[in-house]
């Protein structure tokens, strides 16, 4: 029986706008030290955090944000390392890079994230601050079979390849934020000397959205008593150019002696966006039930059915993923701060997944001009994480740079990374 290779190919287009959502985090302080800052963002810092923190003692009375970004990638199969030794060297893949290529994949499949923020116009004065961001983020999950009939062809005989886990969302648009402390002396007591509570409102314009709703598919493989492949799939996306919605965010800070600082904060608490320009249906499938193969070669009576068709749908809602986030933080000196962050993504929606994050951080700014940051974060979407963070700090004006390498301390064990920059003047 003659044998015959099928590569399988799944592409699909998460449409996100510019800037692509990291965390909660905007600033590079707060990415240099593993998004663990949450007990210590202070001024802008708490942006997409605690709006609580705008009631804590600041140093400076007035902040204006110059720039603030970053924006990430991360898988949960290939490496850096992995992939400069599998796929740069123009060399042809053996029995053995394929057997390790298919293992570093998981069973569920090869996920992937984007994501990132932006801000760019965004002013702070003691208990109040006023933002205009860019957000976004993406998410898909590739079968494991794709990479298989990729690699190996239909060498399984009789095999039946299942492409229903392939998933994927993702969203793109803007917020204007506003921010409000407030002293609570009302949770004073014990150990704690301050206390105060946040609110914020965020108007969310939405920009761009796409999610797969239903994907189907399997590929079943010629036998030796079957000279016949069959190939059915089915892939149906909704999408949008357009929308707007509200969310609101509420925290709690408790402070003792300026020493430690305790942070509770649910982002989102309510929130959604109602999409409601350019919603439409996307509509794939194909369909091969009598693809012959002999000895005689091809079949000519083979069929492939395609159907490929988009049509209008009416307006539909998006829960925000809410998030419960809690935060300490610990100026051990002068000089040298401790941080502490957990972190519960409470539903899988617009382009997130649930996930559960415990990071810690640290930051010495016993170098005059030059603060110093670290951190590691456990679990979430991005797994294990290591960052590293420095600034330029003139005190009126700065600059922070941040990167993270996710999945390892090397750069060569990274599955992903996620960079950072901010500068602002303040006064």
């Amino acid at each position: 029986m003659q044998k015959i290779k099928i590569y399988g190919t799944m592409l699909i287009a998460l449409l996100i706008a510019q800037t692509i959502v990291a965390q909660q985090v905007y600033d590079a302080r707060g990415v240099g030290m593993a998004f663990s800052n949450a007990a210590d963002a202070r001024g802008l810092e708490q942006i997409g955090l605690n709006p609580a923190m705008l009631a804590v003692k600041h140093p400076f009375n007035f902040e204006l944000n110059i720039f603030s970004a970053n924006a990430g990638f991360t898988n949960n199969s290939v490496s850096k390392g992995f992939y400069e030794q599998y796929f740069t060297t123009g060399d042809s893949l053996t029995l053995t890079d394929k057997s390790d290529i298919l293992n570093a994949i998981p069973t569920d499949g090869l996920q992937g994230q984007v994501s990132g923020r932006f801000n760019t116009l965004a002013v702070y004065m003691p208990h109040f601050s006023l933002a205009l961001t860019g957000i976004g983020s993406g998410y898909f999950n590739l079968p494991k079979e794709v990479a298989e009939i990729g690699l190996y062809g239909n060498e399984d005989l009789n095999r039946t390849y299942d492409f229903s886990s392939a998933d994927a969302s993702g969203w793109g648009g803007a917020e204007v934020s506003l921010g409000l402390g407030f002293n609570a002396d009302f949770l004073r007591g014990g150990m704690f000397d301050f206390a105060a509570i946040g609110f914020s409102s965020k108007y969310i314009i939405g920009l761009q959205y796409a999610e797969v709703e239903k994907a189907e598919g399997y590929f079943q493989n010629i036998g030796e008593t079957n000279n016949f492949v069959k190939l059915d799939g089915l892939v149906e996306a909704r999408r949008a150019t357009g929308g707007s919605g509200f969310a609101f965010d509420m925290g709690v800070v408790l402070q003792s002696k300026d020493k430690i600082t305790i942070s509770a904060a649910l982002l989102n608490a309510i929130g959604s966006v109602k999409w409601n320009a350019g919603t439409e249906m996307d509509f794939y499938s194909v369909n091969a039930d009598s693809f012959g193969v002999s000895s005689d070669g091809f079949n000519t009576d083979s069929i492939f059915v395609t159907n490929d068709s988009t049509y209008a749908i009416d307006p539909f809602s998006t829960r925000i993923p809410a998030v419960f986030d809690l935060g300490m933080a610990y100026h051990a000196t002068k000089h040298f701060l401790l941080t502490t962050e957990f972190e519960q993504n409470m539903s899988k929606s617009m382009g997130t997944l649930k996930s559960t994050r415990l990071a810690f951080g640290t930051e010495f700014t016993g170098i005059p001009l030059l603060p110093l940051r670290v951190g590691m974060s456990f679990g979430g979407a991005r797994g294990f994480s290591t960052a590293f963070g420095m600034g330029l700090n003139l005190k009126y004006w700065f600059v922070d740079l941040a990167l993270v390498n996710h999945g390892g301390f090397s750069t060569g064990k990274a599955r992903g990374f996620t960079v950072a920059a901010t500068t602002r003047f303040r006064f």
